[in-house]
C-alpha cells in the first residue's frame, strides 16, 4: 500500500512537471507563430495559482507579459501597414504586459540573492521602456472615450511603474512633472467615476500641480466627505481655502457646515479672517452678515449686508439678510411693547417696530425684483412688512401669491 502511495504522488509529481513545461512550451509557440496568445496566456495564469516555485512563477508571468507584447507587435504591424487594427486590443495588451510584470517584480522582491533579485528586475526593465509612453496614451485615449474606469487603470498603472522605477526620465525634475500630470488625470478620472478611494490614491502628488491645485482640494475634500471622515474633510477645506481664498467652495462649505452647527463664533471668525484678506469680496461680506444674524447681532448684520452690497448692488442674498435683520428688529420691539403695554414706553416701542418694518420694506422689495421665482423668501416676510405698514392693497396682493402658492 505505501508502495502504491509513493509512486502515485511520484506520478503526481511528474505529472506538474510535465503540466507546467507544456504551457511554457505552448506559450512559446504561440508567440513564435502568433497564434492562440490568448488561450496561452489564460493557462499560464492557471497554471501559476498552483505553482509553488518562485522561479518558475516568474517564468510564467514574464512569458505572459511576453504574449501580451505579441498581441501588441500583430496590432501594431497592422497600423505600420496602414491596416484596420484594434485600438482597444492594442492598448490593452500593453496594459496587461504591466500588469504582469508588476506581478513578476512583487516575486523578485522575495529572492534571497541580491544579484538575482537585481537580475530579474532589469530584466522585467528593459521589457517596459519601449512602452512607457503607449501606455500613457492608452490612458488618454480611454479618457477622451470617457471611459474613465480604463483611463483611471492606466494612468494608475502609470504612476506605479514610474515609482518602481522601471521608466527613465531625462532627469528628476523632468519625471516630477510628468507624474504629476499623469496623478492630476488619475485624480480626475476618479472623481468622475465618483470613486473617493481612488481619488485619494494619488491625489497628494496632483496636488503638486499648481495649475489644478484648487480643484483637487475639492476632489480630495469631497472624496473624505463621502467616506465620512469630517475631520479630514474640514482639514482639507481649510487647506484649499488658504491656497486660493477666491475659489467658493471651500469657504461656502465650510461655512455653511458652521452655521448647521451652529458654531457661530467660529464661523464669524473665519469670515474675518477672510476679509482680512479679501476687505472688498461681496461674498465674504455676505457670509459675515448671515452668521451676525444668526448670532442676532442684527445692527451689525445690517452693516455688513451694506458692505456687501456697496460691491455688488444687485447681491439679492445681502439685500435679504438686510430685510431680515430689520424684520427681527421690529419683531423684537413688539415683542417688548407687547410686554409694556401698560407703560409710558409702550408707544415709543411699537413705533420703533414700525420704523424698523418700514426700513425692512426697501430690501425685501429689491429680493423680490432681482428673485421673482423666490416666492417662499421675500412673500412670507412681505407678508409682514405690509400688514404692520397697514399697506392694504400690497397685503392683499402678497396674501394672494400665499394662498396660491399654498395651493400647488
Amino acid at each position: 500500500m505505501k508502495r502504491q502511495y509513493a509512486l502515485a504522488t511520484l506520478l503526481l509529481l511528474v505529472c506538474t512537471v510535465v503540466s507546467g513545461g507544456n504551457v511554457l512550451k505552448e506559450a512559446k509557440e504561440a508567440i513564435k507563430n502568433g497564434s492562440n496568445l490568448e488561450q496561452a496566456e489564460t493557462k499560464l495564469l492557471e497554471a501559476v495559482k498552483t505553482e509553488d516555485n518562485v522561479y518558475k512563477r516568474l517564468d510564467y508571468y514574464y512569458y505572459a507579459a511576453l504574449l501580451n507584447r505579441k498581441i501588441n507587435d500583430i496590432e501594431n504591424e497592422k497600423l505600420y501597414l496602414k491596416q484596420a487594427y484594434d485600438t482597444a486590443k492594442f492598448f490593452n495588451s500593453i496594459f496587461s504586459i504591466f500588469q504582469h510584470i508588476n506581478r513578476y517584480d512583487s516575486i523578485t522582491d522575495s529572492l534571497s540573492s541580491a544579484k538575482k533579485m537585481r537580475r530579474y528586475k532589469e530584466k522585467a526593465r528593459r521589457l517596459l521602456r519601449s512602452y512607457q509612453e503607449n501606455l500613457l496614451n492608452g490612458g488618454k485615449f480611454y479618457f477622451m472615450k470617457k471611459d474613465y474606469a480604463k483611463a483611471y487603470d492606466f494612468f494608475s498603472c502609470y504612476l506605479v511603474a514610474a515609482d518602481k522605477g522601471f521608466f527613465e526620465f531625462d532627469d528628476t525634475t523632468h519625471q516630477d512633472s510628468v507624474t504629476r500630470r499623469i496623478a492630476r488625470w488619475a485624480t480626475s478620472s476618479a472623481y468622475k467615476l465618483n470613486d473617493p478611494t481612488k481619488v485619494l490614491a494619488h491625489s497628494s502628488l496632483a496636488l503638486e500641480d499648481s495649475a489644478v491645485r484648487r480643484f483637487i482640494y475639492e476632489y480630495q475634500a469631497k472624496a473624505h466627505l463621502a467616506l465620512g471622515d469630517t475631520t479630514k474633510w474640514l482639514a482639507t477645506l481649510r487647506d484649499g481655502l488658504m491656497h486660493d481664498p477666491d475659489y467658493s467652495y471651500f469657504f461656502a462649505s465650510l461655512t455653511d457646515y458652521l452655521n448647521a452647527n451652529r458654531r457661530y463664533e467660529e464661523a464669524l471668525h473665519l469670515t474675518d479672517t477672510m476679509l482680512s484678506f479679501r476687505p472688498q469680496s461681496t461674498f465674504f461680506w455676505y457670509a459675515k452678515s448671515l452668521v451676525l444674524l444668526n448670532l442676532k447681532r442684527y445692527e451689525e448684520c445690517i452693516v455688513a449686508a451694506d458692505s456687501a452690497i456697496a460691491y455688488d448692488s444687485i447681491y439679492m442674498y445681502a439685500y435679504y439678510n438686510k430685510g431680515l435683520a430689520f424684520c427681527n428688529l421690529a419683531t423684537k420691539m413688539s415683542d417688548s411693547a407687547a410686554a409694556h403695554i401698560a407703560s409710558e414706553d409702550y408707544q415709543d416701542l411699537r413705533q420703533k417696530s414700525v420704523a424698523y418694518y418700514a426700513q425692512a420694506l426697501r430690501p425685501m422689495e429689491i429680493v423680490r425684483v432681482l428673485a421673482p421665482k423666490d416666492t417662499l423668501r421675500w412673500a412670507q416676510p412681505l407678508y409682514r412688512i405690509y400688514l404692520n405698514l397697514n399697506m392694504g392693497p400690497q397685503f392683499e396682493s402678497i396674501e394672494n401669491i400665499l394662498k396660491a402658492y399654498k395651493n400647488k
